[in-house]
């Protein structure tokens, strides 16, 4: 029973303590709330507001435009030049001397090409066994020319694929080359007539660095006063 009115008494002290504190913390959470509201900014419309109270954002860029200003910086395409080739040349000295009088004209190279040319005839008797029979049957050979009236040239081919094989000549013309391979065939032998392909060397002068294709037509109508036998065209740079 003791222990019950002791704690009843706790418990009065307690809220009376309580009273009495809770009506300070009231004054001071007033008065904290009083001094935020004097501090924050009143609010405004956007329409209202001044000039120099709007903070400016720089906008994101739209898609495309980094593209944009790097095509913007790339350097300008360069100017269009014209080249050309001069030739074909008498020879490699021609064509030096050529260059040393129009040095001042354009920047020039030398450039040699094979070019083709017509075909030639071989006209031969192929490689036998051994080298005693082509010596021998080139002295039979000889000795029917002879008797024949035949003014036609031939040796012994020492080396090379036709080695031990008996040469008769070489022909521009084909028919020429048949000629003698019928006339010798009529006599008993067994005589080749084979086409080479030829090609010449040709010396040509490259021309780099003109501004234009107009630039370079004036200095041609100069050049082919003193080298009428060469041509010009146009070559890719």
């Amino acid at each position: 029973m003791r222990g019950i009115l002791l704690g009843l008494l706790l418990a009065n002290v307690l809220y009376l303590g309580w009273q009495f504190l809770l009506p300070e913390e009231l004054e001071r959470a007033g008065s904290t709330a009083g001094v935020a509201e004097q501090d924050a900014a009143p609010l405004a419309l956007l329409s209202e507001a001044g000039q120099n109270q709007l903070i400016p954002y720089r906008a994101a860029p739209e898609p495309g435009s980094v593209q944009d200003q790097a095509a913007s910086e790339s350097p300008a395409p360069a100017t269009a030049q014209f080249c050309a080739e001069l030739g074909p040349f008498r020879d490699r000295e021609d064509a030096e001397g050529f260059m040393v009088t129009n040095a001042g004209r354009f920047a020039m190279g030398i450039e040699a090409r094979q070019a083709p040319a017509p075909s030639i005839y071989r006209v031969f008797l192929p490689p036998m066994s051994s080298r005693e029979l082509a010596a021998s049957t080139m002295e039979a050979l000889r000795a029917a020319f002879a008797s024949n009236g035949m003014p036609i040239d031939s040796f012994l081919i020492t080396q090379g694929e036709l080695a031990n094989g008996i040469a008769l000549g070489l022909f521009a013309e084909h028919q020429n080359a048949l000629n003698v391979q019928n006339r010798l065939q009529a006599l008993g032998y067994r005589v080749t007539v084979r086409e080479e392909p030829k090609s010449n060397e040709e010396i040509w002068v490259i021309v780099s660095g003109v501004e234009s294709q107009a630039v370079f037509l004036g200095h041609w109508t100069e050049i082919q006063l003193s080298r009428s036998y060469i041509r010009a065209g146009e070559k890719l740079c």
